[in-house]
């Protein structure tokens, strides 16, 4: 690395073809770019690269929705961070070809509200779904205006969906429609929760199966 001294162009930064600029504490800087590794991954080092892949993978689509449903205890840690750091530890299982999505153990909300109990879903139709569930209005972390919220994954087009408001804590059911554009697919994954938006709260997510 090379510090530029009286530098006529001023201050310089990013790449140019090999020589990349940089702006430190006490100067400008050049170096050169480093030159791609050729040494084989190992399989240790393979394995790591399937896990980051399939957990970015399942994660990207789903990206804003998680930022209105995951609130990390630590709110000075970024919500994506707080993400991957959880799936890359809990929400991945092996197999032959490295790893896949565990969706039982996926959190699609966090926070320290109380869990929704006795659900109950109903398919109507081929879109309809019928939730049911208990208020349990009267016990700790549970306000009767939290809303109950569900979330679907599809597979198939590797796109999520956010019915966010399907009916308060106390109100004990609530109806949502798939879209359209999902009608002609039978594979659904389903996380339900509960979200106060104003207090920037949730409760932590409950896999409920495939629909």
């Amino acid at each position: 690395m090379a510090r530029l001294i009286d530098n006529p162009l001023g201050s310089l930064s990013g790449k140019a073809g090999s020589l990349v600029f940089k702006k430190g504490k006490y100067g400008n800087y050049v170096c050169s770019l480093p030159s791609p590794s050729t040494a084989k991954r190992t399989k240790p080092q393979q394995l790591q690269q399937s896990k980051m892949k399939a957990v970015m993978h399942f994660l990207k689509p789903a990206r804003m929705i998680l930022n209105k449903t995951y609130f990390p205890l630590q709110k000075n840690k970024p919500v994506f961070n707080s993400l991957k750091s959880y799936y890359l530890r809990h929400g991945v299982i092996s197999n032959k070809n490295g790893y896949t999505i565990d969706y039982s153990r996926c959190l699609m909300s966090y926070g320290d509200l109380r869990i929704p109990e006795h659900l109950q879903l109903q398919r109507i139709g081929s879109l309809g779904v019928n939730v049911t569930w208990s208020a349990n209005n009267d016990q700790a972390l549970a306000n009767k205006n939290d809303r109950l919220f569900a979330i679907v994954y599809q597979p198939d087009t590797h796109k999520f969906k956010l019915f966010d408001n399907l009916g308060f804590r106390k109100s004990k059911n609530g109806h949502f429609v798939l879209p359209e554009v999902w009608s002609s697919f039978t594979d659904f994954h389903l996380w339900i929760g509960y979200l106060c938006p104003k207090q920037e709260n949730a409760s932590i997510s409950v896999y409920m199966g495939q629909l």
